[in-house]
């Protein structure tokens, strides 16, 4: 059960990493620069292991992003620790150390609209900063770049990157 588990996480992972790298709907003017997995914590110290890390460049500069998916077999407690470590990542300077880039987000990818919801809330209960949501359904339908993206505060879809002018 348990390999069962991992084995769905993994693809899961897998695909939104496709998605982002060779989705035919990437905006003019977007390159994908950089991908990392993690087999250990990236960070010595910090008790948080991402599913993937992305790195898309822009027009304005490097978009980075950790990646969580969520598939619905963690309690929402274990979320409220990732949301503490991905704020201490953001606040101590850790991150810009590690990674080269100043500033991150937390791309939170759900099984359902409910399970969302409920991750939304946890996050909304410490920030409305760097956490983006989105469903595998809307990824699937609209594509990763689409406007499918909600942060913690509001309702209004975002595109994962802003349109270029």
């Amino acid at each position: 059960m348990v390999a069962d588990f991992f084995i769905q996480h993994q693809l899961a992972t897998n695909g939104v990493y496709c998605a982002l790298k060779y989705s035919n709907r990437i905006p003019a003017g977007i390159a994908f620069k950089r991908w990392m997995g993690f087999p250990k914590r990236p960070i010595p110290g910090l008790r948080l292991i991402p599913d993937g890390y992305v790195e898309l460049e822009t027009p304005s500069g490097v978009v980075a992003a950790f990646l969580e998916v969520d598939l619905g077999h963690e309690r929402l407690r274990v979320w409220r620790d990732k949301v503490r470590n991905y704020l201490d990542l953001a606040v101590t300077g850790n991150f810009e150390r590690e990674f080269k880039q100043h500033r991150f987000r937390v791309l939170v990818v759900a099984d359902s609209e409910r399970r969302l919801s409920a991750i939304r809330q946890v996050v909304l209960s410490a920030t409305d900063k760097i956490f983006w949501f989105a469903t595998f359904e809307s990824i699937r339908n609209h594509g990763i770049f689409a406007s499918v993206w909600q942060r913690a505060k509001g309702e209004e879809p975002q595109s994962l990157i802003r349109e270029i002018p």
